[in-house]
């Protein structure tokens, strides 16, 4: 049974437990600093702890997505491969894609568009 969400300082924690097993979605909340990416670390920590599978990454509600934030985003992307753990990614084009792409890391990424697209994606990233 899903504990239902729960919200550090910065980012908010939804079990997906009830659409699939193992799911968890994380949604960052305004700007992403580094003390956004030591909650995000923090709390999947804490999920791998729970049979974590999935992990789907809400970017839609960032105010802002620099270098910090693609930085930690990569990082997250290589723990969770190392482990295992599938990554999607949930933001616009504009905000999460362009940044990606300048950066040369798009290829490691598949960005979904809405939560419930990157829920039933089949691919693992």
């Amino acid at each position: 049974m899903d504990p239902g969400p729960s919200m550090t300082e910065s980012v908010q924690v939804e079990p997906l437990d009830h659409l699939r097993p193992g799911a968890r979605l994380l949604r960052p909340r305004g700007p992403f600093h580094a003390r956004t990416g030591i909650e995000l670390m923090a709390v999947i920590d804490g999920q791998r702890a729970h049979a974590l599978d999935l992990l789907i990454l809400d970017l839609t509600h960032l105010t802002t997505f620099g270098p910090v934030a693609l930085q930690i985003v990569v990082q997250i992307a290589t723990e969770l491969h190392r482990v295992d753990v599938g990554l999607r990614l949930v933001g616009s084009e504009q905000t999460v894609g362009s940044p990606l792409t300048v950066a040369g890391v798009r290829s490691l990424f598949t960005l979904h568009s809405t939560v419930g697209e990157a829920l039933g994606a089949q691919t693992s990233t």
